[in-house]
């Protein structure tokens, strides 16, 4: 199950304006996110990697939302939270939504 939250007006507008495969740092109350925009929409992952505690943010995206980590190189896809290189690291993942013109975020309970 989903749990969403609706994001205020101002955080609306600059995550609207995030480029694509762009990261950013994201905070909402205690959770640190980093956020990027793809084709398909706005996504987030938690922002430090499990590994060795590295930022996510100052990583890169490619085209199919797989984030890098700045620091050894560990691979995440930003969709699912899931280790792109094989090992068995997850990592929470964040979903967008935008209804009435609201945007919303949300993960899994």
């Amino acid at each position: 199950m989903i749990e969403w939250h609706e994001l205020e007006e101002a955080t609306k507008i600059g995550l609207e304006n995030l480029q694509l495969f762009q990261l950013a740092r994201f905070q909402l109350d205690d959770r640190i996110i980093c956020i990027t925009r793809l084709e398909e929409g706005l996504f987030g992952i938690q922002n430090t990697c499990p590994h060795a505690g590295a930022q996510l943010h100052h990583g890169h995206c490619n085209r199919r939302g797989i984030i890098t980590c700045p620091l050894h190189g560990y691979k995440f896809d930003i969709k699912t939270g899931l280790s792109a290189d094989g090992n068995n690291y997850k990592i929470i993942n964040y979903q967008f939504k935008i209804e009435n013109e609201k945007l919303f975020i949300g993960w899994r309970k």
